[in-house]
């Protein structure tokens, strides 16, 4: 079998292999607490619709998975590409179980599961540089799974009260302008190179930790101590947010001028 077709196959036996796992977690989910299956229906679909869209990315994508910067090409998915993966295929499990927390008691497992897949987002960065298998789709994906799971329980998390709305859109207005620059970057120069910072994995890790804390508020016993532990963890997490921001548009910065050089020598040729 050629080195194409191998991280094709392995491509899609990794994605299969997330979309069965998350189906039958929340499948033993569902009986085990007496859920109506009908309550979840969304879930299934989103879930489906998730995985074919990943794999679908993942496939139109599979030039990237080679090692940065030595560029040896992967003829399988990696593991810390595979943790990165499991976080984003996590998503809409995620999401039900805190919608679901409301009216049966998932507050345990929920906290459990969360916080396994915001632990992977220290786990795969860790793992990748230990074994020298940093990858460019790696990156790509560290950033879509980082930015879909925060999107996704921001704002779960307001409307159950958790956490501020000043925060969310704090939340937002980050994802959206950082979005906007890259997006305007790959309109200048025609391509991407995602590169992540220990600052930028700062202000996820502290989110993810402030997120893990506010799910604790679900146990209505320490609600109220921990309302006020949030409230003023809130404002920390929110200035390493701004400086995150502010270090992004930094980058992107230099970035548009590399570009221009490049574009200038270019046409000095």
């Amino acid at each position: 079998m050629t080195q194409k077709y191998r991280i094709i196959l392995s491509i899609l036996i990794s994605v299969g292999g997330l979309f069965a796992f998350q189906l039958g977690f929340f499948s033993v989910v569902i009986r085990h607490f007496g859920i109506n299956p009908a309550e979840v229906e969304r879930f299934y679909t989103s879930t489906v619709i998730l995985h074919i869209a990943l794999a679908v990315f993942l496939l139109a994508m599979r030039s990237q998975f080679y090692i940065v910067p030595s560029t040896h090409k992967l003829v399988h998915v990696n593991l810390a590409n595979l943790l990165t993966m499991y976080r984003l295929s996590s998503t809409p499990t995620i999401l039900y179980l805190l919608i679901l927390a409301q009216d049966y008691p998932l507050v345990g497992l929920m906290l459990i599961f969360t916080s396994v897949a915001f632990l992977t987002d220290l786990l795969d960065g860790l793992i990748s540089r230990k074994t020298g298998q940093v990858t460019r789709i790696g990156q790509y994906l560290d950033s879509m799974s980082d930015y879909a799971i925060l999107t996704v329980v921001s704002i779960a998390f307001m409307h159950y009260g958790l956490i501020s709305e000043w925060f969310l859109g704090l939340i937002l207005a980050r994802l959206f302008l950082y979005a906007l620059g890259l997006v305007a970057l790959l309109a200048y120069q025609g391509y991407l190179k995602p590169e992540s910072s220990w600052l930028g994995k700062i202000a996820i890790f502290s989110t993810m930790t402030l997120y893990a804390l506010a799910i604790l508020q679900l146990f209505q016993r320490i609600r109220h101590v921990l309302q006020v532990v949030t409230t003023a963890l809130e404002y920390t997490v929110a200035g390493v947010l701004l400086i995150s921001l502010l270090e992004k548009f930094y980058i992107l910065r230099q970035e548009f001028q590399a570009a221009r050089r490049r574009r200038a020598v270019s046409k000095a040729r």
